[in-house]
């Protein structure tokens, strides 16, 4: 009968552990959004201005990162491909939405802006002299 008691304690202290688990899995994916603010207003305190990348490259995606850090200084972070969960997702809009912000105040225009329209230029006259090749 002491096995029996001993053995219900264990089980007890076992599920309650793995529901802690869960619980703190859930409060860290909710919290995505909070995350990706913290993280970007700590990274623009220090001067690290870096934009979070998700999703498909686009044909001028090596370009545009090139022009971000040529003329900025603002590295580009691939974080994920095709496959994003929504807590990514919720943490790369929030943190590149106060990098954004404050990369606009500190260079005074949309650099990210600048730097995709050019890209796409870029692009788009490479392929318009390799097809007059």
């Amino acid at each position: 009968m002491a096995d029996l008691a001993k053995n219900r304690k264990r089980l007890i202290k076992i599920v309650a552990f793995l529901a802690l688990l869960v619980s703190a899995a859930a409060i860290w994916t909710a919290a995505a959004p909070i995350r990706g603010r913290m993280a970007a207003h700590y990274d623009v305190w220090r001067g690290h201005y870096k934009i979070l990348l998700y999703g498909l490259p686009t044909a001028d995606r090596p370009e545009y990162v090139r022009l971000l850090k040529e003329r900025y200084r603002v590295q580009s972070i691939a974080v994920a491909g095709c496959i994003v969960s929504p807590s990514l997702v919720a943490y790369v809009d929030n943190y590149d939405e106060i990098v954004s912000a404050a990369a606009d105040k500190k260079f005074g225009h949309d650099i990210f802006k600048e730097c995709s329209d050019d890209a796409e230029k870029s692009l788009k006259h490479h392929d318009a002299s390799a097809a007059l090749m």
